[in-house]
């Protein structure tokens, strides 16, 4: 017996690792040694420890997840029962069964071996609602139903020695399963089989030979109750059946945090993608899976959206169109290659970044009255006025938003042609203007025409086109008030100078 105590401490120790029945493991077996004590007539011996390690026994148990709080576990073991009538209740001359049944001596004593088989339900603690679980201890109680069978080798000194007795049982109890891996559960549990008669020891005073009622009170713990049976047990189940694994990372989808995990993405206990720096970039999105970072998992220091690697300036908030330079005045070139990096907003610039200048005057287009044509910045870009001495000049006027020659100054352009024709070293500039009606870029255009028109009929006239130069200055030389329209028609001309070459 001692032998069989050590192989089975020894098979335990090896396989002290659990976990309880799931969802996803809903079948387990399990082997459990176990330790028995008695409780009868011939006395209580369910805290005798010393008597309880002599009797041994092994079961087997089968066991079906049903829900969080319920499974149903069927249950078969063996154990071999020795016990004797250490206290003397039934011995002779001290006033128990014995002198009452003229027992020949003293040692009273059953020694036989027991098989149980249950069914039972049990309710764990760790459900869910009073303790996690997936808690790695999850207590329980249990109870259920079934047969229990007892075979003496002998019944010393009783009055049934070498009997058979089956009879149907209920069984009660609690314990602890111990949580190690998805597979194994190691129980400990303690309970009580109950089979419903007093005859398992040998002993049944209310059958005894010379029995008669006011015995039950002479012999102490002997009496009418049922015959009683502890059974402590250590045990291993192993968990069966295939978890649920929708994403197929190994990890079930009971436990499963990341349930949509890409395939073949690597993964940690939890089911989700391994984030080796922490950046809450898993590793298969992280660019820099050993740097914590914010773009693609990688460091940006200057927080532009740019990553590092990738930033030509890492130090400055930048644009990703420029790599992560800054654009100052965003016209579209980088500081880092822009000559002109506080030009306007919403100015055209060159490659350079600076004013486009399309006369080449020194003076910007936005700032430049006469853009296509080379000025001075006292005349806003516009052509140096000549201050030579008039010889003669004549205006003629337009009508709103036109620049073709009225009929009413044809004359006065014909005496125009007339003095150039009398004397070829003559030369004419024509100044077309506007009013400020519309826009400047409009004004100008037009201003440009009325100029152009002058020039147009003297040339039809004999004028060499060489002699007459033209100018436009939009709205800005008027002559007389634009608050009126009378005003605004004076202003609206082409004024004739001509002037000695």
């Amino acid at each position: 017996m001692k032998k069989f105590s050590l192989l089975a401490i020894a098979f335990l120790t090896l396989f002290t690792m659990s976990f309880a029945q799931t969802e996803d493991n809903r079948w387990n077996v399990g082997l459990h040694f176990n330790l028995n004590a008695y409780q009868g007539d011939l006395g209580n011996g369910f805290f005798d420890f010393d008597e309880i390690w002599e009797d041994q026994g092994v079961g087997l148990s089968v066991g079906r997840y049903l829900s969080p709080s319920f499974d149903v576990t069927g249950k078969v073991t063996y154990f071999h029962l020795d016990y004797r009538d250490v206290d003397g209740t039934y011995g002779k001359g001290n006033g128990g069964y014995a002198d009452y049944l003229g027992a020949p001596y003293g040692d009273w004593r059953f020694n036989g071996d027991m098989w149980t088989a249950t069914a039972n339900l049990k309710f764990k603690f760790n459900n869910g609602w009073l303790i996690k679980e997936d808690a790695v201890v999850g207590p329980f109680v249990i109870g259920g139903v079934g047969v229990t069978r007892i075979h003496s080798e002998s019944f010393r000194n009783t009055w049934r020695n070498s009997k058979n007795y089956s009879n149907l049982a209920f069984y009660y109890g609690g314990g602890f399963n111990f949580r190690i891996t998805e597979r194994w559960n190691m129980v400990l549990e303690a309970g009580i089989y109950n089979p419903m008669t007093d005859v398992y020891d040998g002993i049944d005073p209310h059958t005894a030979p010379g029995w008669t009622a006011d015995m039950n009170d002479k012999g102490g713990d002997a009496g009418a109750s049922d015959d009683l049976f502890m059974q402590y047990s250590l045990g291993v189940t192993y968990n069966l059946g295939k978890k649920k694994d929708a994403d197929g990372d190994g990890v079930s989808d009971r436990n499963d945090k990341c349930p949509n995990t890409p395939a073949g993405v690597a993964v940690d206990e939890d089911g989700c993608p391994i984030d080796t720096d922490g950046d809450g970039v898993p590793d298969y999105l992280d660019k820099c899976p050993n740097q914590p970072g914010t773009v693609d998992g990688c460091p940006d220091r200057d927080g532009d959206g740019v990553a590092d690697k990738d930033d030509d300036c890492p130090d400055v908030a930048g644009l990703a169109q420029f790599n992560g330079c800054p654009d100052t005045d965003g016209d579209g070139v980088p500081d880092m290659k822009d000559e002109c990096p506080d030009t306007p907003k919403g100015v055209k610039v060159d490659s350079k970044g600076c004013p486009v200048d399309t006369d080449g005057d020194g003076i910007p287009d936005y700032l430049d009255k006469c853009p296509n044509e080379a000025g001075v910045k006292e005349n806003n870009g516009c052509p140096k006025v000549d201050d030579t001495p008039v010889y003669y000049d004549r205006v003629v006027h337009f009508d709103f938003n036109k620049w073709n020659i009225r009929r009413v100054d044809i004359e006065t352009l014909n005496e125009v042609a007339t003095k150039m024709m009398e004397d070829t070293t003559l030369t004419a500039n024509v100044a077309g203007h506007t009013d400020w009606i519309g826009t400047d870029p409009i004004n100008q255009r037009i201003s440009e025409r009325r100029a152009e028109a002058v020039k147009k009929y003297l040339v039809k006239k004999g004028i060499d086109e060489n002699r007459i130069k033209t100018v436009g200055y939009g709205e800005n030389s008027p002559v007389d008030t634009n608050e009126t329209s009378e005003g605004r028609a004076n202003n609206r001309r082409a004024e004739v100078r001509i002037r000695l070459k």
